[in-house]
């Protein structure tokens, strides 16, 4: 499995360690984007209401134009609902992260799988994987990565139905899994973008979505611990890395989990 440079920057590089102050200013910042972005969802939802109201109310009484203002009024609004639904996934990762405890990622697999059940029936997808190790971690977190990898898979689908195939090796200290798919692939000159909160490769027409998926995996491995990174080639597939902390066999199921601050760093 081909592993970024350690020492460099870039999607796969590991967190750069920050100094006090600088960690805390950025541990206030996404609580403050969590309250802020829940704060923001009720007024937004009360203008999408009115609008809604006054389409239905001047339903007939409005020439085309102004029908065209009010519909191009409700998608806009919608657009910033879906971003600020995804700033409250982004910023929960660590504002409602759970407590570290010892995961088999075999059985977190196949909640991820079967809370894709529908989605992975209709694309005739087959999704497989080797056994898969133990770690420390946040179980609903690490479904979450796995159910947003997967779930990209087939939403980025070729000509072919979707495979997609999970693999761990171990390699020094850390786990390093691969999940590999046969789909549309990625430009080498995107790798980094992916992985940026709102960065979108396509067209909503083509992809809907609001490109909050690879960021919030980023985060939540960054969050334990770990790096994550992508290789591919357009037309051949991509291939997802990310690592996690081994545990030792010295380790006795406890882990003390991380300040706020610490996480970040």
């Amino acid at each position: 499995m081909g592993q970024p440079d350690r020492r460099g920057s870039g999607s796969g590089s590991a967190v750069p360690p920050l100094d006090e102050p600088l960690a805390r200013a950025r541990a206030d910042f996404e609580q403050f984007v969590y309250a802020a972005s829940h704060d923001l969802q009720g007024p937004l939802r009360l203008a999408a209401g009115f609008l809604q109201l006054l389409g239905r109310h001047c339903q007939g009484k409005l020439d085309p134009e102004a029908a065209d203002y009010i519909a191009s009024a409700l998608e806009a609004l919608g657009q910033m609902q879906e971003r600020i639904d995804g700033l409250v996934r982004f910023s929960r990762v660590i504002t409602q992260g759970r407590e570290f405890q010892p995961v088999t990622l075999g059985a977190v697999f196949e909640e991820a799988v079967a809370g894709l059940g529908a989605k992975i029936e209709a694309a005739g997808a087959v999704i497989t994987h080797d056994d898969l190790p133990t770690v420390l971690g946040d179980g609903a977190q690490l479904r979450q990565v796995l159910q947003i990898l997967i779930s990209n898979a087939v939403k980025f689908r070729g000509p072919d139905p979707p495979r997609v195939h999970i693999q761990a090796k171990p390699d020094g200290v850390e786990w390093v899994f691969a999940v590999r798919d046969n789909g549309i692939g990625i430009a080498p000159e995107y790798f980094n973008r992916i992985f940026e909160i709102f960065q979108q490769l396509h067209t909503r027409a083509e992809y809907p979505g609001a490109g909050v998926g690879l960021a919030v995996c980023k985060r939540i491995v960054e969050r334990h611990g770990g790096r994550m990174w992508v290789e591919s080639e357009p037309g051949e597939g991509a291939t997802f890395y990310f690592t996690l902390p081994r545990i030792s066999k010295e380790h006795d199921g406890r882990v003390e989990q991380p300040s706020y601050e610490e996480s970040l760093r």
